[in-house]
């Protein structure tokens, strides 16, 4: 036990009342590096006894703590790491759990359930019956991989399949598939796909709230603040319905991998020379390097998320400069993290192929660019130089980098920006616009929407802490606002980012909160960061207690008001993702009629809207690969005005055409959109019908339908000549009945022949002909009177 330990513990023994003085010293503490005797609330009695027993020492004309940890154990009845230390000699890094009170574990724990409960209250959407149906398009091009490593696999441990990943895998997204295969494969093989796809997004919101509220508390020394976040953090709609039950795409996969970077980037803040003989600086380290190489790995864009972590050692350094400090001991262990990603990137890439060089080894070119940086700031604190010949000297550096990329390796450079050009510049479906999209209004709504009220919360605390940051050199908060400014100027380009934005939205507005509560009187303020003991490492957080009654209504209103927003925003998203219910139901009665004639695919292929064809193919023929060929033919199959030539161009590569209910003013009575979705095939509108496309399914309410290409029956027959006769049948098809009428010309010769995609009984003039489903499934030849 220490000495300031021991003085703390007699002192409260004699004097139990001077608890709260003592608490409110150790507030003033870890807000001011040092503080004067007008600074604290205590008699000059209580202060001069603090000062004879040397727990308050002076430094030059301040006072300060002389071991807050230690004072701080005393108050709380804890045990310091002194008393644990027995003998001399090495010792294996002592690795410890954090002491927390019930209070603090219940309401993280109700924190944790609340992110949970905003991602699985649409279990019946995802879980229906038999069917796993995940929302959206892309998680199914997952699935598709996933069950086909799956059924390849001999077992668990039959890593072999991760070595022919086809290129689109291979150089997309390959650990993430190879993660969810192993996983699959876990849990009984491809049959557990459905379910392991479902829940891993819902799984990875838990670990990226954890490792959000880790981040937290671990830059304010707030627990408050790290409750805050994770609970704004659970109503940010674009990160909610991308961790949502469901809705495996690679996102949810990439956010764990980018919150764990910047923690252990946050652990890493405050070394110093010191620090770099502890091993538990180096496991940090570790930590680092394995999070950059899941980073890159996970999605072939992943080099473009860790460029943060070169962002923040810029930022870092220049505070280095101006504070005299080293950047070179600074970086030393992120540098060793890079080192390992670099490793581990490498021998993914030769190992099984995954990615190219241009992905693969972007660890190293971080690397180079941190040394690089590093070395530089190093040079110009050396030479006492300004801060601001640093930030001249990196951009320059920036600059004369590309050249060089561009002289030394061409190829690379090209691709490289090529790449960068695709990702940030390309335009199309929504996530490709700016969060501040839509005019005037979408610059101030789009935010909003995007990331609820915590926006609102977010920015203006993310210029303050920035200031602040840099002014009181607080390297921990640098990350979390360098990974801000990072992430906000990438979703102002594309707002696929602003999941990535999420997290670190939320400590911000975490700590907006908190302070903003405060303000009101209902708890005591939040500080800007522990104080940094002399291993860098923040001091113990203060227990977490429960507050009065009124308090916690209050607070709960507030924070009530401030996720509202958000969650309403989040319910909207789900339900925009989710698939209806109408449509699921189209694709399993196409599948259930392609079984019944023993199609396989390419017969059974579904073409529909480019945005749900993986999810109708996946349910009718399980090709849901690609929805290439749907984006290149689908819309000029509605458009066109010729139904046959359509039928033959398609009918070796397609089984069925799904239409839906469209918003368009007008639409030509003779596109094959007006004849299926609007006439089920028939004449109408002085446009002829159609007789090679049969409805053979229909929503209740008539807005998803789905025909199945059909040969049809030839009907011949004799009629007046060079007239016009007309064929009819009422058909019935799913409760839904119409007349489905067709019109053929009379020959010079008298004979007229007209095909038809129903069966049934046709009536022509005052005659009736019977027509067969095999004569509509197979072209038979019916002639009319015969």
């Amino acid at each position: 036990m220490t000495d300031v330990r021991e003085a703390a513990d007699d002192l409260l023994a004699e004097k139990p009342d001077l608890e709260p003085d003592l608490r409110d010293l150790l507030a003033v503490d870890e807000r001011a590096d040092g503080w004067t005797f007008d600074d604290v609330p205590l008699d000059s009695g209580t202060f001069g006894e603090l000062v004879s027993r040397d727990i308050v020492a002076k430094d030059g004309d301040e006072y300060e703590i002389a071991d807050p940890p230690a004072v701080r154990a005393s108050l709380d009845g804890e045990t310091t790491n002194a008393e644990s230390d027995v003998g001399d000699g090495p010792t294996l890094p002592s690795v410890s759990l954090p002491s927390v009170s019930r209070v603090e574990a219940g309401a993280f724990g109700a924190a944790l359930a609340f992110v949970v409960l905003l991602r699985t209250y649409v279990f019946p959407s995802v879980f229906r019956g038999d069917y796993v149906v995940l929302p959206s398009n892309d998680p199914y091009y997952y699935r598709y991989w996933v069950e086909q490593l799956s059924a390849e696999a001999t077992g668990v441990f039959d890593f072999s399949v991760l070595s022919g990943l086809p290129g689109a895998v291979g150089k997309g997204e390959p650990l993430m598939v190879g993660a969810l295969w192993w996983l699959t494969n876990l849990f009984g093989g491809a049959d557990a796909a459905g379910w392991v796809l479902a829940w891993y997004p819902v799984v990875s919101s838990v670990v990226v709230a954890t490792l959000a509220y880790a981040m937290a508390v671990r830059v304010t020394d707030d627990r408050r603040v790290g409750l805050a976040a994770v609970v704004l953090l659970a109503t940010i709609p674009a990160f909610a319905y991308r961790t949502g039950l469901g809705f495996a795409d690679h996102h949810a996969f990439d956010y764990p991998w980018l919150v764990l970077t910047a923690l252990s980037l946050v652990w890493l803040a405050d070394v110093d020379r010191e620090d770099l003989s502890d091993t538990r600086t180096w496991l940090v380290a570790g930590v680092l390097g394995v999070a950059v190489a899941g980073q890159v790995l996970a999605w072939e864009a992943g080099p473009l998320l860790v460029g943060a972590l070169g962002v923040y050692v810029a930022s870092r350094a220049a505070v280095d400069v101006r504070a005299d400090q080293s950047p070179l001991v600074a970086s030393a262990p992120i540098l060793g993290g890079l080192a390992l990603a670099s490793l581990l990137s490498h021998l993914a890439h030769t190992g099984f192929g995954w990615h190219t060089d241009i992905v693969a080894y972007s660890p190293v070119l971080l690397l180079v660019g941190v040394l690089a940086v590093s070395l530089l700031g190093e040079g110009v604190r050396r030479a006492d130089m300004p801060a601001f010949v640093f930030g001249t000297g990196v951009v320059a550096g920036g600059l004369a980098g590309l050249v060089i990329l561009q002289t030394v390796l061409p190829a690379y450079g090209s691709k490289l920006i090529e790449q960068v050009d695709y990702l940030l510049f390309k335009s199309g479906p929504a996530e490709t616009q700016s969060i501040f999209a839509g005019g005037p209004s979408g610059f101030l709504v789009g935010p909003i929407l995007e990331l609820g009220f915590a926006w609102l919360l977010a920015v203006p605390m993310l210029v303050l802490a920035s200031l602040r940051a840099y002014r009181q050199r607080h390297r921990p908060w640098l990350v979390v606002c360098t990974y801000g400014w990072y992430f906000l100027a990438l979703a102002t380009l594309q707002r696929r980012f602003v999941g990535e934005l999420a997290p670190f939205a939320a400590v911000l507005a975490g700590y907006a909160f908190v302070a903003f509560v405060a303000k009101l009187d209902l708890t005591t303020p939040p500080t800007f960061g522990g104080k940094a003991n002399k291993r860098g490492q923040t001091e113990p957080t203060s227990s977490l207690e429960l507050p009065d009654r009124s308090t916690i209504t209050a607070v709960a209103v507030l924070l009530l008001f401030v996720t509202s927003a958000g969650a309403a925003q989040t319910a909207v998203r789900h339900e925009q993702v989710k698939i209806a219910d109408d449509k699921f139901r189209s694709s399993v009665s196409m599948n259930e009629y392609a079984e019944q004639r023993g199609q396989e695919y390419p017969e059974n292929y579904v073409l529909t809207k480019w945005g749900r064809n993986r999810v109708y193919n996946y349910f009718v023929n399980g090709q849901s690969r690609s929805y290439g060929f749907a984006l290149q033919h689908y819309e000029s199959f509605l458009a066109a005005k010729n139904p046959v030539a359509q039928y033959e161009k398609l009918r070796e590569r397609v089984g069925f055409v799904v239409t839906t209910d469209l918003d368009l003013n007008r639409i030509p009575k003779d596109s094959n959109y007006a004849r299926l979705h609007q006439r089920h095939g028939s004449a109408g509108g002085g446009a002829s019908g159609a007789g090679h496309y049969r409805m053979m399914h229909v929503s209740g309410d008539g807005s998803v339908k789905a025909f199945a290409l059909v040969p049809g029956a030839n009907l011949t027959g004799t009629a007046s000549a060079n007239g016009t006769v007309s064929v009819s049948n009422t058909v019935e098809v799913d409760g839904t009945k119409f007349v489905y009428r067709r019109n053929a010309e009379v020959g010079p010769d008298g004979t007229f022949s007209v095909t038809v995609s129903y069966p049934g009984t046709y009536r022509i003039g005052n005659q009736t002909v019977t027509v067969s489903e095999s004569a509509v499934e197979n072209g038979g030849n019916v002639s009319v009177g015969a």
